[in-house]
């Protein structure tokens, strides 16, 4: 039972005990009501790993919705940069256009946002201060017979 309580596990197919247990005779027998005291005593962080740009560090003696938002959090506030628009010229593969625009928009680009500028209201070409470009041109090589 206090396994169940205090650790979610990772299964063959699944993470199992990810669901919360700070309430109130959530298990009988335990007090499980929420103090601040017990969650700083708990509470510990352990760096992996701090380098200029990244760090990796091990969130412990936190209920799993806290950790969740601290990811979120995390997410949401390290600026970023992805593909936005994508012109496709000749798809001659069986993956749709909309398809291949998303799976690039998820490919993270290592650039640091704060050297580039906002496109201003109205703008329709890029500039260097706000757009890279890249080009990908590739060929069927395996089917020789294939069009170009």
């Amino acid at each position: 039972m206090e396994e169940m309580r205090r650790y979610a596990t990772i299964g063959e197919h699944e993470i199992n005990n990810t669901t919360t247990t700070d309430f109130p005779s959530n298990y009988r027998g335990f007090d499980d009501k929420w103090d601040f005291n017990r969650f700083v005593k708990d509470l510990k962080i352990e760096i992996i790993r701090s380098e200029e740009n990244e760090m990796e560090f091990d969130l412990i003696g936190v209920d799993c919705s806290l950790a969740n938002a601290f990811r979120r959090i995390l997410i949401a506030e390290v600026p970023t940069m992805a593909i936005e628009k994508v012109f496709i010229n000749n798809n001659t593969s069986l993956l749709q256009d909309e398809f291949l625009a998303h799976r690039l928009g998820l490919i993270p680009i290592k650039a640091d946002p704060r050297f580039f500028e906002y496109r201003q209201e109205g703008d329709t070409k890029g500039t260097p201060q706000d757009t890279i470009v890249f080009n990908l041109c590739v060929k069927c090589v395996k089917n020789k017979s294939a069009t170009s």
